[in-house]
């Protein structure tokens, strides 16, 4: 099968199988892995394994970190499986090292200088979308992704479909955000109802709208940031309202947090590990805050705990000092 036909078939079968963003990683790295087949190399091991293995060995040698080979690996084993239809077994590649990094945690006091430059633009509410990532621990593509139906107002429940390893989870909504909310419900309702006057479909996740094809026209089921214009589906190329891009948010947290002079690196995740680390430093149940998270493992939510060790007292203190 040819290079061009795989990728055909690739995209005819992912968009069947993987979210949006997992498809354009796993095509990504199927280029690479195709180009790399005719090259010396990869004409010279025998076998898919032997193949796999040369290319991602390659990958530790160019010093490529380990979540860029795991995801490189995935995608080749989609291509495999889904694709040429061949089962691979025991690739022995050798490893890139797994490094050891702190997590970024800005304190409460970096999060409200931040806030305080945080802008809102005529589009979007930049501002609450913010606070609900903190407040809510909501990883960035979720916060972008609400829909109206989302929000449990009476209950003061927030629903997050489809997080991370497709799951779905519940958290409750501050009190303190509720007026924001209800005036962005507002706002969305009235652009949705527009939409819906004019037969103008929402963008739905999966294939729901082929399912339950009158969804597309329901207020529910319409974004909570939604964009200001109708746009192609990156797949169908059907004209759908589509929501705020997780480039808007990401470069308007960035300008704020310069402004406010934060010296580290803040993205909008940095606000879903400040939201953990708060809940841990306040002594809530690490079970609650892990439900709370989405996380599977205990060990993930223990990781945002406050370090002891920075508690140990220098020994430097005690050295006996001169008088003066």
């Amino acid at each position: 099968m040819k290079s061009a036909e795989i990728l055909a078939k690739f995209d005819m079968v992912a968009r069947r199988r993987v979210a949006l963003s997992t498809e354009r990683s796993y095509r990504s790295w199927i280029v690479q892995y195709l180009a790399f087949l005719v090259t010396a190399k990869g004409r010279a091991a025998e076998g898919s394994e032997a193949k796999m293995e040369v290319f991602l060995s390659q990958m530790a040698h160019d010093d490529y970190s380990s979540v860029s080979q795991n995801q490189a690996f995935n995608a080749l084993l989609f291509l495999y499986r889904h694709i040429l239809k061949v089962e691979i077994g025991d690739v022995s590649a050798l490893r890139c090292p797994r490094k050891q990094r702190e997590r970024y945690v800005p304190t409460q006091s970096e999060i409200s200088a931040m806030f305080a430059h945080l802008k809102n633009t005529p589009t979007y509410n930049i501002r609450l979308l913010a606070a609900l990532l903190y407040a809510c621990g909501l990883r960035v593509k979720s916060g972008c992704e609400l829909r109206i139906k989302d929000f449990d107002l009476e209950r003061m429940v927030l629903t997050i479909h489809e997080d991370k390893g497709d799951k779905d989870r519940q958290v409750a909504i501050p009190e303190i955000l509720l007026p924001a909310i209800r005036r962005q419900i507002a706002r969305a309702t009235a652009l949705a109802q527009i939409d819906i006057d004019a037969m103008q479909p929402v963008q739905l996740p999966g294939r729901l709208d082929r399912k339950y094809p009158s969804k597309q026209f329901e207020i529910g089921w319409h974004f909570l940031f939604p964009s200001p214009h109708p746009c192609p589906h990156p797949r169908t190329k059907k004209i759908v309202r589509w929501r705020i891009g997780e480039d808007v948010i990401q470069r308007a947290i960035k300008r704020a947090a310069q402004a406010a002079g934060i010296p580290g690196k803040v993205t909008p995740h940095c606000l879903r590990h400040s939201y953990c680390s708060d809940l841990m430093d306040a002594g809530h149940s690490p079970r609650r805050v892990q439900e709370a998270m989405g996380h599977s493992d205990i060990r993930t939510t223990m990781g945002y705990a406050r370090k002891e060790c920075l508690d140990l007292p220098s020994p430097i203190d005690r050295l006996p000092r001169k008088s003066a």
